[in-house]
């Protein structure tokens, strides 16, 4: 591997060759270490040639005094009311807790939930239509046997 001698990395530091010589530079830095180290130390010695930037561009300056800008844009940080902090909610949580346990409100719930539960076990909704539709039947026999006597 034929490496690039030091003043070929400056001229390529100084952006002063062809496109295609420029790419083959570029994938010769990918792989050899060396020439690296070269390039490296060829941006050091030309860095005083290169264009410096300071301070803010003059782009930068003309973008800013075109936005517009209102001092009664800015929000001030609002305090929240007595009634929109966490510690309000919390503490009207534990008092509502407190009320429906004196008054007995979730010993109630308990009932009614036991209550529906015996009451799935015991027979469902088809069954019982089952028990009056044979009933029903029952009934019409026993009406047609009396009529044929």
């Amino acid at each position: 591997m034929s490496h690039i001698a030091l003043e070929e990395w400056k001229n390529y530091a100084r952006d002063e060759m062809k496109d295609n010589k420029r790419t083959e530079y570029e994938e010769h830095l990918y792989g050899c270490d060396q020439c690296m180290s070269l390039y490296m130390e060829a941006i050091e010695s030309v860095q005083d040639e290169l264009p410096s930037i300071e301070g803010p561009s003059l782009y930068t300056d003309e973008v800013m005094e075109r936005i517009p800008f209102k001092p009664d844009s800015v929000k001030k940080p609002v305090k929240k009311l007595w009634y929109e902090e966490k510690v309000f909610h919390y503490v009207l949580a534990t008092a509502m807790t407190l009320i429906l346990m004196a008054t007995g409100i979730f010993g109630e719930l308990m009932k009614v939930t036991t209550e529906f539960e015996r009451g799935q076990q015991s027979a469902s909704f088809t069954e019982n239509i089952l028990n009056k539709t044979t009933a029903l039947l029952d009934e019409v026999e026993k009406i047609e046997e009396q009529e044929a006597e």
